[in-house]
């Protein structure tokens, strides 16, 4: 698998995964910058729109979703995401919204198998959605076939918090988290034998946020804010209260818990710090706040590798690579 960060903050934020032989699935987790912006950091990371076999959304907030209508509609790629978060996708966004013969369409289309979105031609056109649940919009207007080879586009697939599908070589599965958005989730994707867990945006972690990331050797996770610089600065109350809260969005302090309930002593972990506040954060105070935890519980850093992603393009993580990192041969125990 490869993992680059195309962007990570409140200003916006989007994730590329690649898995497979040469790369052929590749999807988005959440589209939160400009379609313009996004275009350019893919082609930064070496690939087009149209490669994308799906969007993973975790939540329908703007630094998520503000580039999906550009993806979807100008280049037919599947937004993927909880039946409640697509409507409220839908509902704030006039260009997200499909025209009336599209909807109607989506009544009467059956399921798409894997076996259905293949292509002889493999690099432009890798195997696609597997799921058991309904996909709609296949019969898309617009010219949105053309872009895939003539085939059928599907706008959006509906999937279910706490469900699982197939996407092209990579397995996801997501649960949900706890945000003030209708249906938030988390993600955890599977591919070559890798796995990477995406929380990026809770106010708590629960049991079943433990449980997926515990899994994982790429671990984003969110550490937003330092709790006494976000108390003493310029937000308004209601504003501090809301991040606060159970529902806002996981500190510096609440991401070194999450860290430390789910260490292993039997593997190297990478660990990016991720949806970082610019008013309430700086790189170097979520570095050596998790680094300062670690160390006073007594964990072995030699086990770890921890990075913050900026708001602009960010770390590339590619397990074909880490073999050649002495770490996985030099683990102190």
């Amino acid at each position: 698998m490869r993992v680059i960060s195309l962007g990570s903050g409140s200003s916006g934020n989007a994730l590329l995964v690649e898995a497979g032989p040469r790369g052929r699935t590749k999807i988005l987790v959440d589209a939160g910058l400009a379609g313009a912006i996004l275009v350019e950091r893919l082609r930064h990371a070496g690939t087009h729109p149209k490669k994308l076999q799906g969007i993973l959304i975790t939540h329908e907030h703007i630094d998520h979703v503000i580039g999906l209508p550009v993806l979807v509609k100008r280049y037919g790629i599947p937004a993927i995401t909880a039946p409640a978060t697509l409507a409220a996708i839908q509902q704030s966004s006039n260009s997200w919204s499909m025209d009336q013969k599209t909807r109607a369409n989506d009544a009467a289309t059956p399921p798409r198998t894997a076996n259905q979105d293949s292509s002889e031609h493999e690099e432009s056109s890798p195997a696609g959605v597997n799921s058991s649940t309904r996909l709609y919009g296949e019969t898309a207007e617009h010219g949105l076939s053309s872009l895939r080879n003539s085939r059928p586009v599907v706008l959006a697939m509906p999937m279910e918090v706490g469900t699982r599908c197939m996407i092209g070589d990579i397995e996801v599965i997501s649960f949900p988290v706890s945000h003030d958005a209708v249906a938030p989730c988390g993600y955890l994707l599977t591919a070559g034998g890798c796995r990477i867990c995406i929380v990026i945006d809770s106010g708590e972690v629960t049991s079943t946020m433990l449980e997926a990331m515990y899994h994982a050797d790429l671990l984003i996770l969110e550490s937003n804010h330092d709790r006494e610089r976000l108390i003493r600065g310029p937000y308004p109350d209601n504003l501090k209260r809301r991040i606060l809260s159970t529902t806002g969005h996981l500190s510096n302090d609440q991401a070194a818990d999450a860290v430390l309930q789910t260490w292993r002593t039997d593997s190297v972990r990478w660990l990016w710090l991720s949806h970082l506040s610019r008013t309430n954060n700086t790189p170097k105070i979520a570095l050596h706040g998790m680094v300062n935890r670690l160390e006073k519980a007594g964990a072995n850093l030699e086990q770890i590798h921890i990075s913050v992603s900026p708001p602009g393009m960010g770390s590339v993580w590619d397990s074909t690579q880490l073999w050649h990192s002495p770490s996985l041969w030099e683990m102190q125990h």
